[in-house]
């Protein structure tokens, strides 16, 4: 499996808002130029998401790079059919922003722009494009940044032989290749992960520090295997495998980084971090896309298990994962004003997806394992926090009458064990066994 394919798998997941134009600028550093503006959610940018200096590769000539962010492929509608489509922004740029907003240090420089998209230019305006193009040469040299462009750029400047070694392409690839399987450990993924980032299996540091540049580089490198695997896995059809991956790379890169002096204040390790964080909220957004309406069937999850603590297990596992997907959101704290209303929102949409999930799917009530207590406490905050409070007393009221049923009965009763093996073992949920053997609860 060639890198460059799984780059393009990727990069077509990127929406162009808060994913795509926070992966550009990284690029540019390591391209040799120097982000002078980067995009700002509600500021007037007058076409350009983001604007670098630095010298053309080509030319050998120090110019002014302007970066004219769009998402997937550029027809006719994308290239003229709105305001905010690409020959309206490139015109502004043009109009406005060469006039009125070039700093002192850029005046008379040559320009050129770059429309980069996660996507093609289709040939219904390839000649659109061609003329548009050569109409504006002697003002600006435009350029057009596609799929594999962007691909080839990423593998040669991002992931190249001094970042991503042999060994941890071929780790990648393992991992890739078994990302569809539901029993896949992912330990091909942790070995690369824990390799870049110098962690032992316990997250002790086995190597010397790394200096800040190569920290930050090794955090790129598991942002991004993470990130592919996610999208890899969502593609595969098991979202939650790319889920666990981006919790892992999360938690394992936050350890990490509070290891180096100095991390909380440093502005590039922040948005290192925050990159790695991006990336789990990319990749939670994705999956709960896939399952959202699922939440609203009654008896949605029946298809999914052969019996009842099979189907406990799997419902249990998508209260939790709902959960932390719209804890993320809800407990955040970063951006504007306008950013954080934007996440209040998305959390009340996973909550009531979640509260759906469980008002149509009586399992939710009937835990089987002594952890689930973890999954039901992690949807109790969410809803709480979400204006669902009365959702989540009812929940409680109804696990507190099935719990206390199952114990007078001694049947369904949630065992102290981890494992579902263990249940089979002594003859199942339905076992008069259970209570006798596995009631040692918390």
């Amino acid at each position: 499996m060639r890198l460059a394919l799984v780059i393009a798998e990727y990069l077509r997941t990127l929406k162009e808002r808060n994913e795509l134009d926070r992966l550009l600028p990284d690029l540019l550093v390591e391209m040799g130029y120097v982000p002078v503006a980067r995009p700002q959610t509600g500021n007037r940018q007058y076409g350009v998401d983001i604007a670098a200096r630095g010298i053309n590769q080509d030319t050998g000539q120090a110019e002014l790079l302007l970066l004219v962010i769009k998402q997937k492929d550029i027809g006719r509608a994308e290239w003229d059919g709105s305001d905010q489509a690409v020959r309206p922004s490139l015109n502004e740029i043009f109009d406005v922003y060469l006039k009125s907003h070039v700093e002192a240090e850029d005046d008379g420089k040559p320009v050129r722009i770059a429309v980069i998209t996660n996507g093609e230019l289709k040939q219904t305006i390839q000649a659109s494009w061609s003329g548009y193009v050569q109409s504006q040469k002697d003002h600006a040299l435009i350029e057009f940044w596609g799929l594999d462009k962007l691909s080839t750029l990423i593998e040669r400047h991002l992931l190249d032989e001094h970042v991503f070694h042999d060994e941890d392409r071929r780790d990648l690839r393992r991992a890739l290749a078994l990302a569809g399987d539901v029993e896949y450990d992912q330990r091909d993924l942790h070995r690369l992960m824990l390799r870049t980032l110098g962690l032992t299996q316990k997250g002790v540091l086995d190597v010397l520090p790394k200096s800040k540049k190569d920290l930050l580089k090794a955090l790129r490198v598991v942002n991004f295997a993470a990130h592919a695997f996610g999208s890899w896995a969502l593609g595969d059809g098991d979202g939650r495998q790319g889920l666990r991956a981006m919790e892992r790379a999360l938690l394992w890169s936050w350890h990490r980084v509070r290891e180096f002096d100095g991390w909380n204040s440093d502005r590039e390790m922040n948005h290192a971090l925050g990159s790695v964080w991006q990336g789990y909220l990319t990749v939670g957004r994705h999956y709960f896309e896939k399952i959202q309406a699922h939440c609203y069937v009654e008896d949605g999850l029946l298809g999914y298990a052969s019996d009842s603590a099979e189907l406990s297990l799997v419902a249990f596992e998508q209260i939790g994962l709902l959960a932390s997907i719209g804890l993320t959101h809800a407990l955040s704290v970063a951006g504007d004003d306008e950013g954080r209303i934007a996440q209040h929102e998305n959390a009340v949409t996973v909550a009531a997806a979640l509260a759906s999930l469980i008002s149509n799917n009586g399992i939710c009530n009937s835990p089987c394992l002594d952890r689930h207590s973890q999954d039901i406490v992690l949807g109790m905050l969410l809803l709480v926090l979400t204006g669902y409070a009365d959702v989540a007393k009812r929940w409680l009221q109804t696990l507190i009458r099935n719990i206390d049923y199952a114990f007078k009965v001694k049947r369904y009763v949630p065992i102290c064990s981890d494992s579902i093996d263990d249940l089979a073992d002594i003859g199942g949920w339905h076992s008069g066994q259970t209570a006798e053997k596995l009631m040692k609860t918390s």
